[in-house]
């Protein structure tokens, strides 16, 4: 995938699109191990539950082509980045999913190709993935874990997440305590009123 894909205005998506992330990170904002292994201690039913219960409810889950080829579909409908396509394709494998490349085409153009208008777009990472939608969430939700993942690979590159998704405009709107036990909290962000639509 391209390291760098321009991301589109927020003005440029269909009026009924909302954009929200979903993520679980160590207290140094790691998404998996150097590796790309998830460690046990970022693996938390409490957290898993209302994150499938969000996918459930989207009308288009995003995800990176290794976590689609490494998390079977349950049937969700799938918009997978990817290089290996030109712009957008069927995903021979999967129906309910496409292959995205989005040096090849705009998500404007993905979203209009499988003819969606209206609902939640929920976006699922890895970090390229993130990236790219950083400058127009709507909301975000994250789930944080009272881990360090030294080295690991980022939910956001250049930032903790706290950091980028201010950065970008957003606001905490909600917090949670999701497992006590295990010191696992959520943190629903959401698009700041006052901070515009991003360039």
């Amino acid at each position: 995938m391209p390291s760098s894909p321009v991301s589109p205005r927020r003005d440029d998506l269909p009026a009924g699109i909302l954009i929200e992330g979903h993520a679980i990170v160590s207290a140094d904002g790691m998404i998996a191990a150097a590796d790309g292994s998830m460690p046990a201690a970022l693996r938390n039913d409490a957290d898993w539950r209302q994150f499938q219960a969000a996918l459930d409810a989207s009308a288009l889950v995003v995800v990176g082509r290794l976590g689609h080829e490494n998390h079977l579909n349950p049937g969700r409908r799938r918009l997978v980045f990817t290089s290996r396509v030109a712009a957008l394709a069927p995903d021979p494998l999967d129906p309910r999913a496409t292959l995205f490349n989005p040096a090849g085409a705009s998500l404007p153009e993905a979203l209009a190709y499988l003819g969606i208008e209206l609902g939640t777009v929920a976006v699922t990472g890895g970090t390229r993935v993130f990236d790219y939608f950083r400058q127009f969430y709507s909301a975000f939700a994250l789930a944080e874990a009272p881990i360090v993942i030294g080295g690991g690979r980022p939910c956001f590159s250049g930032a903790h997440p706290r950091a980028a998704l201010a950065g970008a405009g957003l606001v905490p709107a909600g917090f949670s305590l999701l497992d006590a036990g295990a010191g696992v909290t959520l943190t629903r962000w959401a698009r700041s009123a006052t901070a515009g639509s991003p360039g």
